[in-house]
């Protein structure tokens, strides 16, 4: 503990020579120009803007004295995260205490400020990332503070830390020195292990509002003599997407041109100003002409533009497209000018299936041109596929759905009836078990059969009653008995359930409204296209609405399936008729009754 008192005391000199000589050097006009999200980061949580309830949060938690050990702070790039830590810092150990929010004017606030305390760290984990780093760490935890109450480890970009260095982490995590606070911040927070999560308190940052930014920037530039138009100040609020600092640094780029900042201005320095080439390629590939698409994707590539980049802009262009069909999208539109809101809101009857379609090539163009492949070959491969007529047999499957699928007159007569499509009964009737609903190959299974068994034959009297349905216990060449089976019938109750999702999830509606659904007993089959059939296989979330949403409606406790109609080539086998079938059963032996009704 001596050892650990004299290293403090050392500590403590060192920061307050530091704080002397930054202090000169502000006096004597030493210093250089400051990037204006540097200038002006929030330095007491009033400043904070869009992040008010963890702000409050923190602030209760300071009030009361109930200060945890360890923090998680997540969110977008330019929420907050870093500059709420470095400001928690501060409140917690600021010695003012009147307020939970920082004074900004003793020696430890201005100390932490300047970056002179060493006893608050902040940690860059992409540089810092290996195991002997955190054994350091760990070390330095064992010693107090030097001129503060707590000593605050702020790691940021925690998710860079290796397997091993985790590891090491973990136990100074759960069991910390009463003096230690670590503050972790990440924007992939998927990527931490669930056992350091475990041992934080979270807060989850959300992307600032346009609106919230704009109001900022026009305060910013109000402070810094900035004549800033408040269509200008609303437009870099939309290309930030949510980012503070990405706003600020458009506002000192335009700044840097002239001193009044209007829209054009905003436009021309954010690379913004024509966007057109966007929709010319959509156009093209809309129209079928590839030659047009590719012409411009090789006049972009002269005038150096990155074809990686350009995919991007594409899937999330056609991501604008697929969005402003919908009710009320226009807020759901990121980065965007007026003038392309306008050229959006035209396109309101662009096939949404095509844009699925559409953003799936460029996600898979963007994932082959992360392995090295050439960029400029995968992003004309997947223009000219989304050219080609590969959606027509698409969009003609459901044709033949409106006049349902072969349903039989007979299908709910006598039990020999059903006798003839026994043939298909073997190939649906395994997959009953499963609990995701598989791809509909051939008829449909369907529940067990409410009508009575066929009486025994004389000549088999030992036969047990369930054996009828196992192929193996039939003697003498019986045909198969099977379980009584049917097509799937249409769904009535359909419309009610898609009214319901109408009004709870638009985005969903969107891709299911216009089709029709079908029960077979056992599953609601509905029609779709294949690129949400796949949408759903990989997200089991989407299917649990959905069967949710029929539950709601109709009481049903069912599978969910897409609905796909019978195959050609069943179509094409013999039919046999009832009277030739019957015909056969008797000379089979089979005692056949016909009841008239």
């Amino acid at each position: 503990m001596q050892n650990g008192t004299t290293a403090g005391h050392t500590r403590a000199a060192l920061s307050v020579f530091l704080y002397d000589v930054r202090k000169k050097q502000r006096k004597a006009g030493v210093g250089m120009y400051r990037a204006l999200y540097r200038k002006w980061r929030p330095r007491r949580f009033a400043d904070v803007v869009g992040q008010q309830a963890i702000v409050t949060a923190l602030q209760n938690q300071i009030r009361a004295g109930r200060i945890g050990h360890a923090y998680l702070f997540t969110g977008t790039r330019g929420t907050g995260k870093t500059t709420c830590a470095k400001i928690f810092a501060k409140a917690v150990n600021c010695l003012d205490t009147s307020s939970p929010d920082p004074c900004g004017e003793c020696a430890v606030c201005k100390g932490i400020d300047e970056g002179t305390v060493l006893d608050v760290s902040e940690i860059d984990a992409a540089s810092n990332n290996s195991v002997d780093d955190i054994r350091d760490l760990r070390e330095e935890t064992a010693y107090l503070p030097a001129m503060c109450k707590y000593k605050v480890y702020i790691i940021d970009e925690v998710h860079m830390l290796s397997t091993s260095a985790f590891n090491a982490l973990l136990k100074t995590m759960e069991e910390p020195p009463e003096h230690v606070i670590f503050i972790l911040a990440t924007t992939e927070v998927q990527k931490v292990p669930a056992t350091i999560l475990s041992r934080c308190q979270r807060y989850d940052f959300s992307r600032i509002t346009a609106k919230e930014i704009a109001g900022r920037l026009e305060y910013v530039a109000g402070e810094e003599k900035i004549d800033l138009d408040p269509a200008a100040a609303e437009l870099i609020g939309r290309l930030a997407d949510g980012a503070m600092r990405d706003a600020l640094s458009i506002l000192d780029t335009c700044a840097g041109v002239s001193n009044t900042v209007d829209e054009a201005l905003v436009r021309r320095m954010a690379g913004v100003t024509d966007r057109r080439y966007l929709f010319e390629i959509s156009d093209a590939i809309a129209a079928g002409d590839a030659v047009r698409a590719l012409e411009e994707i090789a006049r972009l590539r002269q005038q150096s533009v990155d074809m990686r980049r350009l995919c991007m802009e594409l899937a999330g262009h056609y991501r604008n497209l697929m969005l402003c069909a919908l009710p009320g999208s226009s807020d759901l539109l990121t980065g965007t000018s007026p003038e392309e809101e306008a050229a959006y809101q035209q396109r309101r009857d662009f096939p949404q299936r095509e844009a699925v379609r559409a953003i799936n090539a460029f996600g898979a163009a963007l994932e082959k041109m992360a392995r090295g492949t050439d960029q400029r070959i995968e992003l004309e491969l997947a223009v000219f596929s989304l050219t080609q007529p590969e959606a027509a047999p698409q969009a003609a499957q459901p044709a033949p759905v409106q006049t349902a699928p072969a349903v039989q007159p007979f299908a709910a007569s006598a039990v020999p009836v059903s006798a003839p499509p026994v043939q298909t009964a073997p190939v649906s009737v395994p997959p009953v078990q499963q609990s995701a609903p598989p791809p509909v190959e051939g008829e449909p299974p369907v529940l067990e059969p409410e009508l009575p068994p066929l009486p025994p034959e004389p000549d088999a009297p030992a036969q047990p009653a369930p054996q009828p349905d196992r192929p193996a216990a039939r003697p003498k060449g019986r045909p198969a008995a099977s379980p009584p089976s049917g097509p799937p019938q249409p769904f009535p109750q359909w419309s009610a359930v898609l009214e319901v999702i109408a009004e709870n999830d638009p985005m969903l509606f969107s891709f299911l409204r216009g089709g029709q659904a079908y029960y077979d007993g056992r599953r609601v089959l509905f029609e779709c296209s294949d690129a949400f059939r796949d949408y759903i296989n990989n997200d089991k979330s989407v299917g649990k609405q959905i069967k949710e949403y029929i539950y709601q409606v109709t009481g049903l406790n069912c599978f969910i399936g897409p609905y796909q109609p019978p195959r050609q080539e069943q179509a094409d086998q013999p039919v046999v008729s009832v009277d030739d079938a019957l015909k056969q059963m008797q000379e089979l032996g089979v005692d056949v009754q016909i009841e008239e009704k």
